[in-house]
């Protein structure tokens, strides 16, 4: 059965977001999720959002109405080895799903450097890896239940539903609350990291043989520093190793420590960006010497990286091509007027989708991402950034800082109005719509 709270406050994960929703549900099975939304939609408690876990910097389950609490209804349902395909409950939890698919052979074909999100929500908002020949993890999604503003339930796959699929696989919880998906995955199979500094110079002369040569690539950038982190994974038959327990607790309190000098002496920023990035690891010098240090894991324990220190972040992808010239500028934007800021720059490689509402939809892209500690004011540092962004034809991250609107989003979606007739089709009153999501698709004052 499901539960009920009244007065219940809400708080995402860096902080910066609050709400009070007037009802808050939790719900353990697709029947009780169904019979919330009927019941909420009755008694006029709408806007209706499913939280998450609360990882998205932008306010789209923010309401006052009615929130329901899927954690409960989570679990890997099947699994099948000589297909591929896994069925999975849309509350579990990414860092809980690796293991039973291990267990069944399986693993995902490519996952973010955060795993504490839920399924859905990191479906439903185009959360994705790097690797050039991977999508997001949305792109891995076969099929799709989604518990409709009725209470209905609509199935959905690339031969059923086919308008909706395509919707689904990437819709900010607008159509409904997605209760199950089919996940095609791949053999289980090990990735071995390796990395270290190399020379802004160097990264950007040998981009393309660094994305195309490896099936992971990422490069991290403290702007005030002349050398860059790069992170390489790639499969092995090498066995797996257990992950170090704790193995990144004095990273995290030196970074803790540099945003809090930082803050209250913004001039060691510079500085405290050079120590870092130096501090980091060895310069690297190829996988061959990196052997006797490299880590090999199952996939799902070598893709996350600990995140314990709270930021804002904004993320945008823009063309493959783009990628190199864009963050050069961005960087340079950040030493010059982008205040104090402490985190350093993300540079991740996707291949394109065909979903509609997508980032990479129709496109090899790369999103970069910058962040701001959760204690100071992202606003001077993410204002400037997205104005480089959107000259080179970036596209947001729905769940990370933007303030484009329907006006400015709707040019950049070949697919922008399927995705509103297959919205409004299942939500004819707008029972998931809360004001920011009105705003963002254009229906405010209808």
């Amino acid at each position: 059965m499901s539960i009920q709270q009244k007065n219940a406050v809400w708080t995402n994960w860096s902080g910066a977001l609050t709400c009070a929703p007037s009802n808050l549900v939790t719900a353990n099975s697709e029947a009780e999720i169904s019979a919330a939304i009927v019941e909420a939609a009755s008694q006029g408690r709408g806007p209706v959002r499913a939280p998450g876990t609360g990882h998205s910097f932008t306010p789209i389950v923010i309401t006052d109405g009615t929130m329901i609490d899927i954690d409960g209804h989570e679990g890997l349902v099947s699994a099948d080895a000589s297909t591929g395909r896994a069925r999975v409950k849309a509350g579990t939890k990414i860092h809980n799903l690796g293991a039973p698919l291990l267990e069944a052979g399986l693993a995902l074909a490519n996952q973010g450097d955060i795993n504490r999100q839920s399924i859905a929500g990191a479906i439903s908002t185009g959360t994705h890896g790097t690797g050039l020949t991977l999508g997001s993890v949305s792109s891995q999604v076969a099929g799709v239940r989604v518990a409709t503003a009725d209470g209905s339930i609509v199935s959905c796959s690339a031969d059923e539903n086919a308008d909706v699929f395509n919707a689904a696989r990437v819709s900010l919880g607008t159509l409904g609350i997605l209760t199950e998906f089919d996940l095609q995955c791949l053999p289980a199979y090990s990735l071995r990291e390796t990395g270290g500094r190399m020379a802004v110079t160097e990264v950007m002369a040998q981009m393309d043989s660094l994305v195309n040569d490896n099936r992971h690539f990422e490069f991290f950038w403290f702007p005030f520093a002349d050398d860059v982190l790069v992170k390489f994974l790639n499969t092995t038959d090498e066995p797996a190793r257990p992950p170090r327990e704790g193995g990144g607790g004095m990273e995290q309190f030196a970074m803790v420590a540099a945003c809090e000098i930082s803050r209250f002496a913004p001039f060691l920023r510079g500085p405290l960006q050079r120590f870092l990035t130096n501090n980091a690891g060895a310069r690297y010098m190829g996988a061959d010497e990196f052997s006797q240090k490299a880590k090999v894991r199952h996939a799902y324990q070598a893709f996350p990286s600990d995140r314990d220190v709270r930021f804002n972040e904004m993320e945008f992808s823009v063309p493959l091509a783009s990628g190199p010239d864009c963050v050069q500028e961005l960087a340079e934007h950040m030493r010059k007027r982008g205040g104090n800021f402490i985190f350093p720059i993300e540079y991740r490689t996707i291949q394109g989708d065909d979903i509609w509402l997508s980032p990479f939809q129709g496109r090899d892209s790369v999103s970069i991402s910058i962040h701001q500690y959760a204690k100071q004011d992202y606003r001077r540092l993410f204002d400037g950034a997205e104005a480089i962004f959107r000259n080179y034809g970036g596209r947001p991250h729905w769940g990370k800082l933007h303030t484009l609107t329907a006006r400015e989003l709707a040019p950049l979606y070949p697919h922008w109005d399927d995705f509103q007739e297959v919205r409004r089709r299942l939500d004819p009153k707008g029972l998931f719509l809360t004001p920011y999501l009105a705003r963002l698709f254009g229906e405010v004052g209808s």
